[in-house]
């Protein structure tokens, strides 16, 4: 853009700014943006309620642990009485691990393992720092 380019912008700018007027606020803005701030923070705040009220969950929980103490007093723990004799009680896990028996991990493997396991328990005490230090927890 040369130098005479550059003076008819100028002029032009000068022209239509000089033509249009500034606009200001109304004498009262101040008092009428304040009354509306006001009556924002004197909203009350939305409060959660639960779902279901705090005596019905202390019903629930109260029949639920009576009911228990109930069952354990009329059939017992003996697994021969009641409904517990027609439950097999079979505690052998050998079979859950089965699919375990021929898998080796090289040493690569275990040394990543471990190294991303500490890595992990060491971030959560450091990020907790962090944080408290920023003031981002309250």
């Amino acid at each position: 853009m040369d130098e005479q380019q550059k003076k008819e912008l100028e002029t032009f700018v000068d022209k239509v700014m000089g033509e249009t007027s500034l606009e200001s606020p109304s004498p009262d803005f101040t008092e009428k943006l304040m009354a509306k701030i006001e009556a924002q923070s004197q909203q009350e705040v939305f409060v959660a309620q639960p779902l279901l009220p705090r005596k019905l969950l202390m019903f629930l929980f109260l029949g639920f642990v009576a009911g228990f103490i109930y069952l354990l007093m009329t059939y017992g723990l003996d697994p021969n009485q009641g409904w517990f004799k027609n439950i097999e009680w079979n505690l052998d896990f050998s079979n859950t691990w089965r699919w375990m028996e021929g898998y080796t991990a090289s040493k690569v493997t275990l040394y990543a393992v471990l190294l991303f396991g500490v890595l992990f328990f060491v971030q959560i005490p450091w990020l907790k720092r962090y944080l408290d230090q920023h003031g981002t927890l309250s």
